[in-house]
Parts: C-alpha cells; sequence; structure tokens
C-alpha cells in the first residue's frame, strides 16, 4: 500500500514513510470507516485518531479530495495506476508495509473448463508481483475478523 496525500502535505516529499508517522493527519475514506474494513482497521492499528469520509464518486474525485487538504491522506494499492491528480503525491510505506488481502475462492465440485486457467494465471501473476511474499516480521495484514456483534465488518 502506498499513500496518497496533498503535495502540500508535510510528509508528502519523503522518500517512504513508516505508518505511525501519518498519526497527526487525516485519514480520508470514500464511505463510513465502518463499511471499510482495512481502513478501519489501519488506523486502529497505527493510532490515526482523526478520520473523515467522504461520498464515492469515484477514484479521481476522491484523489482530488485528498490532494485539496495538505492534512488528509488515504491508502491505495502501490501497483495501481493512479490517474493524473494536480496536488497529489504517493509514497510507499514501510516498516511495517501495510498488504491488503485478497482471496479467490470457488465451489468445491466445480468443473467449469476455465477455472484450472483461471487459477494458473492468477498464481503466475502473483509469483511475478511479489503479492504471496508476506514476511510478519517487514509486513502488516489486519487480524481476522472478530466476531463482535456490536462490529459489523466487511471483507
Amino acid at each position: 500500500m502506498d499513500a496518497v496525500l496533498s503535495e502540500d502535505h508535510p510528509l508528502a516529499a519523503e522518500p517512504a514513510l513508516r505508518p505511525d508517522q501519518l498519526r497527526g493527519s487525516t485519514l480520508w475514506a470514500p464511505g463510513p470507516l465502518n463499511r471499510l474494513d482495512f481502513l478501519d482497521r489501519f488506523a486502529d492499528r497505527f493510532g490515526i485518531q482523526n478520520t473523515a469520509t467522504s461520498v464515492n464518486l469515484g477514484l479521481a474525485h476522491f484523489l482530488a479530495e485528498v490532494a485539496e487538504e495538505p492534512r488528509r491522506f488515504s491508502l491505495v494499492p502501490a501497483d495501481v495506476p493512479l490517474p493524473e491528480v494536480p496536488g497529489l503525491s504517493s509514497v510507499p510505506l514501510v516498516d511495517p508495509t501495510p498488504l491488503y488481502a485478497w482471496s479467490l475462492l470457488w465451489r468445491t465440485g466445480n468443473g467449469h473448463p476455465g477455472l484450472t486457467s483461471l487459477t494458473a494465471a492468477c498464481a503466475g501473476e502473483a509469483g511475478r508481483r511479489r503479492w504471496l511474499e508476506y514476511d510478519p516480521a517487514r509486513d502488516w495484514l489486519p487480524e481476522p475478523p472478530t466476531s463482535d456483534p456490536g462490529r459489523p465488518r466487511s471483507l
């Protein structure tokens, strides 16, 4: 994950950031945090107390909102091509590097002829992009969800 922030943010010129360096900033989210599990857990884990949300009108609009306020930041996958947004900076997160967990699921007994090709393509891409190189000494993944009925989780 990378942090995206305004070019006017005090940390925008850093070559890399530790997640805890963002504590004094405002995590900008494209919807309520209780519906955005990864961002919610990131804020909890790294002590991000200032959060604010917007209406999701697409990535370019969302990033433009991040860029217009010098204390805002959000997270985006490091390998997602970002639209050209004036005033936006993208900085890698390290020590630990937050990783976003993805899963590929299918029903047992599914004999679809494309399933083998699909799983092989996903495994090949994961290997090329190093998606499977989780190291708990240098990376962060959210803990598995709890069964706390008072705290809705979406995965």
